[in-house]
């Protein structure tokens, strides 16, 4: 249709079939009209003919070129170049589909690789669940050990606390026997100093070789054995002052901080002093002192109640701002004055507690720690307390 519309642009314009014509603006034939212009230019042979010596192989193909010509053979020719041409497409569609497969088979392959690196990861979890999973266990295994320990230790110490009070009730009514011992001999030593006072006031005139001069001799001899026996009912009697004891901690917890401290925190009438700052930067280092105050008596409170423990709390400075006492802690709260320390304030207390009563430290500083030791209290370190009140 091209070659059509140069000749009709040409001066003079090379005729054309008439029906032609209207084709020859349409920019591309529609598949429509194909075997119309095919039967027009077949019934015009002059204008195959012209149209086969125009043609250049950039506007016709060989199949084209040689239907225009219909040389003899051409037919066969055609049907050859359609068959080859059949063939090419077969083999471009047949490369393009191995193409494809190749393309599928690769694909598949790398999600091959990726599931069994998938696999192996999903394995490497799975193995570190179950070795978690055998830990729980082990640990929960451990912690029944030590839990149904601390049961036996506690029955213990219940049994060497009934031992002790049926000791101390004998020794009370030994004491109560002696001192009532230690008084009658009191009242007979006065009694025979009386008489023997007496009798020498009535008889200071009497001779020394006289009967009077030698009961007066006995007289004198009584009393002072019933002197002595006194002294020495006193002496019996007499208690010197009573040192505190640290609690002993079961081998079974002794090792273990966080262990050691449940035990001690278990003990009836415990006392905790807990050394306020040595734990609060240690455990909210970031905040202000305020909140690190606030943050330790919550902890502690929660402590007091899992355990049933008295705790007091012990900081520096009672001059800082609401450095004061919340009457609603279950904790007891102290702050140093001025010019003494949290650490001075600790020792004091446990110096002034009831020596008979149990007490623990809690503190990471080393003078305290060694201080309140000497002085028979048992330590929990900060970290413990904070592990503890985390849990």
């Amino acid at each position: 249709m091209r070659t059509a519309s140069a000749w009709q642009k040409c001066k003079p314009p090379l005729a054309v079939p008439g029906d032609i014509k209207p084709f020859t603006k349409q920019p591309r034939l529609a598949a429509a009209t194909l075997g119309r212009v095919r039967r027009i230019v077949e019934a015009d042979q002059d204008f195959r003919t012209r149209l086969a010596e125009a043609a250049v192989p950039e506007l016709v193909d060989d199949i084209g070129l040689a239907w225009l010509r219909q040389d003899p053979g051409w037919e066969e020719r055609i049907a050859t170049m359609l068959d080859r041409r059949a063939k090419a497409a077969a083999e471009r569609d047949a490369a393009r589909q191995i193409a494809s497969e190749q393309r599928r088979r690769v694909a598949a392959e790398e999600a091959a690789i990726r599931t069994r690196a998938e696999l192996v990861a999903v394995t490497e979890k799975l193995t570190d669940r179950e070795n978690e999973l055998q830990e729980h266990r082990r640990r929960e295994k451990d912690g029944g050990s030590v839990v149904e320990a601390l049961r036996r230790s506690v029955a213990e110490l219940k049994q060497e606390a009934r031992h002790a009070r049926d000791r101390a009730d004998g020794a009370r009514r030994v004491l109560e026997r002696v001192e009532s011992e230690r008084d009658e001999a009191v009242k007979r030593a006065t009694s025979a100093t009386a008489q023997r006072d007496e009798l020498l006031a009535s008889r200071a005139d009497l001779p020394s070789g006289s009967p009077g001069a030698a009961q007066i001799a006995r007289l004198r001899q009584i009393a002072e054995v019933a002197r002595t026996l006194a002294d020495e009912l006193s002496a019996m009697v007499a208690t010197g002052p009573v040192r505190r004891q640290a609690i002993e901690v079961p081998r079974t917890a002794a090792k273990d901080p966080q262990l050691r401290a449940e035990y001690l925190l278990r003990v009836p009438a415990l006392i905790a002093l807990v050394d306020g700052y040595n734990v609060t930067k240690l455990a909210w280092p970031d905040l202000s002192l305020a909140q690190q105050r606030t943050n330790l008596l919550d902890a502690v409170d929660g402590l007091a109640r899992r355990f049933g423990s008295e705790f007091v709390v012990v900081f520096d400075g009672a001059n800082v701002v609401g450095a004061h006492a919340d009457r609603r802690r279950l904790a007891r709260v102290r702050y140093s004055p001025v010019g003494v320390t949290a650490d001075d304030i600790i020792r004091e207390e446990v110096s002034g507690l009831d020596p008979r009563r149990p007490v623990a430290v809690v503190t990471n500083d080393r003078e305290v720690r060694r201080d309140v030791i000497a002085a028979g209290a048992n330590v929990i370190t900060s970290d413990a307390l904070i592990d503890l009140a985390r849990r």
